[in-house]
């Protein structure tokens, strides 16, 4: 592995650009939850709240219907976007899983790249031993 990253191979790389992907779905996993637990909140909110408007300042027989629809509407996204959080999840893993292949291909790669070195090293003792 080089110095800040200036020499990795392609291997590294790329094990390294899985694991801020991880790191990038892990933060969008947390701020999904964090928006829909206040949608949630604000919608529960504001269903509670519904039953307490006063009919006697909108007129309700136009009012009531469109409301209805628009939190049946509202809901339905609220719903699709909860959904949503599952493809977050396994987003993730996969780039762990892909995180996870490469660091052992890169571990493999040096590992062969270290028994090259040292064959090629008792190859230059032994061939200076011999003249």
């Amino acid at each position: 592995m080089g110095l800040f990253g200036f020499f990795n191979t392609p291997t590294e790389k790329k094990r390294d650009d899985y694991d801020k992907l991880h790191d990038l779905l892990k933060d969008a996993i947390r701020e999904h939850d964090d928006k829909m637990a206040e949608a949630k909140e604000t919608f529960n909110s504001y269903k509670s709240a519904v039953p307490n408007m006063s009919n006697s300042k909108l007129p309700s027989n136009d009012f009531d219907p469109k409301r209805e629809k628009l939190t049946a509407k509202l809901a339905k996204y609220i719903s699709s976007e909860a959904d949503k959080r599952s493809k977050l999840v396994s987003a993730k893993n996969k780039a762990y899983d892909k995180y996870t292949e490469y660091k052992a291909q890169a571990i493999h790669e040096a590992a062969v790249e270290k028994a090259k070195k040292e064959k090629e090293r008792k190859e230059r003792e032994e061939r200076l031993k011999n003249g």
